[in-house]
């Protein structure tokens, strides 16, 4: 059996019978581990723009979309030997991260085999596809043209878009071309949109009347670019830019000149003539020197300068002319102003705390401060000039310019450094005052007493309507307070019914007067705010049959009323005046009436009921009020900017505005003669250049 079984071992062994004898007769070591496999990781990162996330690429995955752009990261570990990565026909080595690992990278800028190779061999092979990165779309959402209100068009210009990318749009503007000079640079309009969203869309108003193609037909178009710098356009449209209305016919006349010199700016000389046809005819801007001082400087500028910036200043100066003919200077320094406190406003932003926000808060408030004072000088000039008068409130702070400029100069100390709170709350007050100051208009002569006397009747036919609605709102208490004193009958129910009804009816009167009163003054009395919420109360009240409570609202109410009718009277005293007693009016008579509800009342803090610090005499009193001529602050006129009484400010008389005139027409003429040696034609230029 041991035989037999030796010789069917043997037989099933075959060629290993050698081996398995040696191995049993001659035991060997453990072999070493087993060398790893190699491992392949490959991945590509979009570019930032897109939103989107790393995109691995997978040995099951051999077919891959990837977005142009991209970065591929490719690791090999383990195994032996240098891998290389190929892309079509481009061999790019890996280097090496240690003994066993290497990492290739590369931007992708083109598809194809992208493969992993060693030894002459293929580790991993994709195909990849590169999505390419669209251009933005961009279109008008409706035709531009001028905006409208209340279907009427205005002088600002409506631009509506829309725009589209496949990634996300990052920013949209609008460009405009003159129609007749396409090669002119374009008018350029920031469209503002936040993020980066893949549709878009919006509107932007903005006001290019003072932009010299107002009045002249543009082509315009809306321009999206993407993070990648690329741009869509939209197609042109053509409209009229819209433009401002003159009406002093000198003013008409320069910006027709500017408009003209818009579509030729060569042809300067045309453009001189017409301006010194202007300068001729002095009668018709009332013989101003400053007004034949710019014609003048302008039309030289145009003869003399060279490049188109000569054309784009003369421009420039024919628009502040004619604001200045159309307006006068104080409605400009009125804008500077307003274009100052916005630039602040928007600089106090408590995200912009950086040492660079901070240095810009400090110029825009120095910008601020200047803004104050010329617009101050500009207003004291104005009504030096028209003989005007400012409307005096007994309860306004008596300021000078002074003072709105050490208040400025606080907020922008606190501002330096660095303490936000403090400049808030001087700016605060300051803008307070600045608005007084901006509401203040002067009063002219017959044509303005006429308009206020109108005014006055309007809002005295509004205050008798308050003192109709209190005494039908005491028979109301009168009839509450009876029923929650009596025992309930069987006709209370229905009387109760009848004022509830009556009471709606009154409050929708007196929401319709207080709609009228806003349209009259610009602002509602808070007290009537509260007259209507008390009578609203009251109908509830009513409705609920609870008559206490009802009597409750209806008193508030009846309070209410009568403290808004004196806020009405002391509104419409600060802003169209006292004007004459009317009939049935009686004087002062010592308690702060003056026999008209609310109007005639002084200073709460006074005992006689007369302003702070009137005297007998003092024309500052209020028997005086329209006799005394003041400044925009309140003053009185004689006062100068600088705070004091000195009154040192004189208007040159005829004689001497003659005078003015033939000292510029001789240095005009010796101007005009080109023998003249050069530095005397210099120094006359320099003397007949506008201020």
């Amino acid at each position: 059996a041991l035989l037999v079984g030796l010789a069917a071992s043997l037989a099933i062994a075959g060629p290993e019978t050698g081996s398995r004898l040696l191995r049993a007769a001659w035991p060997g070591l453990p072999s070493g581990p087993v060398a790893p496999g190699t491992l392949v990781h490959a991945w590509a990162t979009p570019p930032a723009y897109t939103g989107l996330p790393p995109i691995i690429l997978r040995a099951d995955t051999p077919i891959v979309s990837i977005p142009t752009g991209s970065h591929l990261t490719a690791s090999v570990t383990g195994g032996s030997g240098e891998p290389s990565l190929v892309l079509d026909e481009a061999r790019e080595p890996f280097r090496a991260l240690d003994a066993a690992s290497w990492q290739a990278e590369r931007d992708l800028t083109q598809g194809g085999r992208l493969s992993v190779q060693r030894r002459g061999g293929t580790v991993a092979a994709w195909t990849v596809t590169l999505v390419p990165d669209q251009p933005p779309t961009a279109a008008f959402a409706e035709p531009p043209g001028p905006a409208t209100v209340a279907g009427r068009p205005t002088t600002q210009t409506r631009l509506a878009w829309h725009a589209e990318d496949d990634y996300g749009v990052a920013g949209v503007q609008a460009e405009l071309r003159l129609r007749d000079r396409p090669a002119a640079p374009p008018l350029v309009v920031p469209a503002p949109s936040s993020g980066s969203p893949k549709q878009a869309h919006g509107a932007v108003v903005p006001d290019l009347t003072a932009h010299p193609w107002a009045g002249l037909p543009v082509l315009g178009r809306m321009v999206a670019r993407d993070a990648a710098g690329q741009a869509g356009s939209s197609a042109d449209a053509g409209f009229i830019l819209p433009e401002r209305a003159f009406q002093h016919p000198v003013a008409r006349a320069i910006i027709a000149v500017r408009r003209q010199l818009s579509l030729t700016p060569d042809e300067r000389w045309p453009a001189r003539l017409a301006l010194d046809g202007l300068a001729d005819t002095p009668d018709a801007f009332d013989n101003a020197p400053g007004v034949l001082l710019n014609l003048r400087a302008i039309g030289f500028l145009l003869v003399r300068g060279h490049g188109p910036e000569a054309v784009t200043e003369a421009q420039a100066r024919m628009w502040e002319l004619a604001l200045a003919l159309e307006e006068g200077g104080a409605d400009r320094t009125a804008r500077a102003l307003e274009a100052a406190r916005q630039a602040v406003r928007d600089a106090m932003d408590p995200n912009r705390q950086t040492p660079a926000d901070r240095a810009e808060m400090d110029r825009r408030m120095q910008e601020l401060r200047d803004a104050i004072q010329r617009h101050m000088d500009a207003l004291l000039n104005q009504a030096q000039r028209d003989g005007t008068e400012m409307p005096f409130d007994p309860a306004a702070p008596q300021m000078n310019p002074r003072d709105l400029d050490r208040m400025a100069q606080r907020a922008q100390e606190a501002a330096r450094e660095g303490r936000m709170d403090d400049a808030r709350q001087q700016m605060a007050e300051l803008e307070r005052l600045l608005e007084q100051l901006q509401n203040a208009r002067p009063e002219h002569g017959e044509a303005r007493e006429k308009q206020n006397a109108e005014r006055r009747q309007r809002g005295r036919q509004q205050m008798d309507a308050v003192q109709d609605i209190v005494r039908r709102e005491g028979a109301l208490l009168d009839r509450s307070q009876t029923r929650a004193e009596a025992r309930p009958t069987p006709q209370q129910p229905p009387q109760r019914d009848a004022d509830g009804r009556t009471q709606r009816a009154m409050r929708r009167a007196l929401g319709e007067l207080m709609q009228r009163f806003g349209d009259l003054t610009g602002q509602v009395p808070p007290s009537l705010g509260e007259a209507d919420t008390a009578m609203r109360e009251a109908g509830q009240a009513l409705a609920g049959g609870q008559d206490a409570a009802a009597g409750s609202a209806e008193r508030r109410a009846i309070e209410a009323l009568q403290k808004g009718a004196r806020e009405m009277g002391q509104q419409m005293a600060r802003q169209f005046g006292r004007g004459p007693p009317q009939p049935g009016e009686g004087e002062d008579d010592g308690d702060g009436q003056d026999g008209q509800t609310g109007e005639g009342q002084g200073d709460p803090n006074s005992r006689d009921g007369k302003a702070p610090g009137s005297q007998p005499g003092d024309q500052s009193a209020p028997g005086h009020r329209r006799s005394a001529r003041r400044d925009p602050l309140g003053r009185p006129a004689q006062q100068s900017t600088s705070g004091s009484d000195e009154g040192n400010t004189q208007v040159p008389d005829a004689m001497e505005q003659a005078r003015t005139r033939a000292l510029q027409d001789e240095l005009r003429r010796r101007g005009a003669d080109r023998t003249r040696p050069q530095p005397e034609l210099d120094y006359i230029e320099r003397l007949l250049k506008p201020f």
